[in-house]
């Protein structure tokens, strides 16, 4: 069923009625512009099922209204994209919602488990993947791409109700709620500098490098939002990289930066070396300190080799995805004496607590054949 007009909408969400939850998902592009065009949005419980093509003019409000309601649980498969789109779009911070990927990772399916992969073992049903790189902003759509696009969520339903009562059975339901509450936050869709500064993987920047660093990151992220365009089509990574490792000092030498050029003596020219100017006449003292604590130092190869062991060896036995529970970087500041995330909440129960016993010698790790076993110390 596609809905193309508000009265449509309306008489689907009557039809729909307040449901413990709902399927969504959504189908947009975003190669051109800064914010993604959301193109389409699907909807499914039960027998109901819809699409709702958000390109044919009519009032979102009713289901804006809908989705609001504290009742319904909304379900997503990797949810991060869509959430995003909902922050964006109409302001709105979803909750309660299920992530099918997320609650996989807690149910021990391995690291961002694809929704083909869930749909595959809980239905026996092999997903037609062809249609999944289109152009969702045509139309009409094609018969291939709507069915793809409503089995997206028509799927989701028997993954979502195996899911539930796995988690049920482990006995993680607080697991999840606590993964979906950090989801729901709406400042986790905010620009994130720091997060922007580490994608950049610039290295051995010293305090003053990593000032005009940020400045040329804001500058465009202000422009890139302003323009509705992606970030690269203001000045690239790379670009950027260059700038910084060599900051120029006139349209001169701004022009022999890459993908400048004759640039330099435009708009951009002027813009970019105004951002270096201002970073450069702050004083040293009042340069924000972007790095997190212990970034400066190198963490023990060994150390982070242990807790690697370690976490491999709990999550093996308690059945959960390692990258749910620690990243690389989580491990090497935890080395470092820094504060991550797993030493708190459920991560803590199952892997902090152990961590931090063997790096204070309360714990070994030793080998029992061909596995590992934790050896408690005197």
């Amino acid at each position: 069923m596609l809905i193309q007009s508000t009265p449509e909408l309306i008489k689907f969400l009557r039809e729909l009625g307040t449901p413990p939850y709902v399927a969504l998902d959504t189908e947009f592009i975003s190669e051109k512009t800064y914010y993604p065009q959301l193109c389409l949005m699907q909807i499914a419980y039960g027998a109901h099922a819809a699409m709702i093509d958000t390109l044919s003019g009519l009032d979102l409000d009713p289901l804006i209204g809908y989705l609001k309601n504290p009742e319904i649980v909304k379900v997503f498969h990797a949810a991060d994209q869509d959430l995003a789109i909902f922050q964006n779009e109409f302001k709105l911070s979803l909750s309660p919602i299920f992530d099918t990927q997320i609650a996989a990772m807690v149910c021990g399916f391995g690291d961002q488990v694809s929704f083909g992969q869930l749909v595959k073992t809980f239905t026996n049903t092999r997903l037609d993947k062809s249609a999944q790189i289109v152009d969702w902003s045509k139309r009409p759509l094609l018969e291939r791409h709507a069915s793809y696009a409503l089995g997206d969520v028509t799927n989701l339903i028997p993954v979502y109700e195996a899911l539930l009562k796995d988690i049920e059975k482990r006995g993680r339901a607080s697991w999840v709620k606590e993964e979906m509450r950090e989801l729901s936050d709406p400042n986790r869709y905010d620009f994130d500098l720091k997060g922007q500064l580490k994608k950049l993987n610039i290295r051995g920047l010293n305090r003053r490098r990593l000032i005009i660093l940020s400045e040329l990151v804001l500058w465009r992220e202000a422009k890139a939002k302003s323009k509705n365009i992606p970030r690269g089509w203001v000045i690239k990574d790379l670009t950027l990289r260059d700038i910084v490792s060599h900051p120029p000092q006139n349209l001169k030498d701004l022009g022999r930066v890459r993908s400048i050029g004759g640039n330099a003596q435009g708009q951009l020219g002027q813009e970019i070396l105004s951002c270096i100017r201002r970073a450069e006449g702050l004083p040293l003292e009042d340069c924000p300190d972007l790095k997190d604590d212990g970034s400066d130092e190198q963490a023990s190869e060994n150390v982070v080799v242990l807790l690697r062991a370690l976490l491999k060896h709990v999550c093996r036995q308690n059945k959960v995805a390692p990258k749910l529970v620690a990243t690389k970087p989580d491990l090497e500041q935890f080395a470092l004496g820094g504060k991550t995330r797993f030493m708190g909440g459920w991560r803590q129960e199952v892997f902090g607590a152990l961590a931090g016993k063997l790096l204070s010698g309360k714990i070994a790790l030793a080998l029992a054949g061909d596995k590992i076993k934790i050896v408690k110390r005197d």
